[in-house]
């Protein structure tokens, strides 16, 4: 789903007491670096810094997005403490060792797991947490791949089942519908379609929606 409109982006705000939950969870890390992975328009990073003394490196490769995060960083006085980066977690530049904490949620599934833990891993100091916000589904797939890659299970929280749909889909079918009967503005996304049929996948699995944090802990070398 793409949160380029602000409906589907305030909807997205349901999900931030889990994001909070997880954080909470953590040890209390003094100034962290922390990078936002696939931040899209800044939702997770600006929890961040609510959250945190730290200083956040928010990514994403779709600059639209990012041209929308620097616009609420200068109206929220957040510039020297989010800075933004148009960059693929693949090809990125950052030093060995230099975060102290990455953060993702749904971002690692679209680069793939194997290759996002190896690259998170390079750049995560010894000790620092990687953070991902992931469907069960999937990660039970791949949790193979957490002690290859040099990194250990600390713990996971489920989110409430079905959340998905009851806090997010739900009520974009609702509001779809009043479109439909004329209730509401015609142009407030963009492909209806394409949702439409987003929100009838969810219904037909909507055990393949059920979401967990993930905090890893980097181990130091691979074994």
């Amino acid at each position: 789903m793409s949160y380029k409109e602000s409906y589907t982006e305030q909807l997205r705000e349901n999900f931030l007491k889990y994001t909070r939950k997880a954080f909470k969870s953590l040890p209390k890390i003094e100034k962290p670096r922390i990078l936002d992975l696939g931040c899209g328009s800044g939702l997770l990073s600006i929890e961040l810094a609510d959250l945190t003394d730290g200083n956040i490196t928010a990514i994403d490769i779709d600059q639209s997005l990012l041209d929308q995060l620097n616009e609420k960083l200068i109206e929220r006085g957040l510039l020297g403490r989010i800075k933004t980066k148009n960059m693929n977690l693949l090809q990125n530049d950052f030093p060995d060792n230099f975060f102290d904490l990455i953060w993702e949620e749904g971002v690692v599934q679209i680069i793939g797991f194997k290759k996002s833990f190896e690259a998170c891993h390079r750049i995560l100091k010894v000790g620092g947490y990687l953070v991902l916000g992931q469907a069960i589904k999937g990660m039970n797939k791949n949790k193979d791949l957490i002690t290859k890659c040099g990194f250990e299970l600390i713990e996971q929280l489920n989110w409430p089942k079905n959340c998905w749909w009851s806090e997010f889909y739900k009520p974009l079918e609702e509001k779809i519908q009043e479109i439909h009967e004329g209730k509401e503005n015609p142009t407030l996304f963009k492909d209806i379609d394409a949702i439409q049929t987003e929100i009838k996948m969810v219904k037909t699995k909507p055990n393949d929606f059920n979401c967990a944090h993930y905090i890893l802990r980097k181990r130091g070398e691979k074994s």
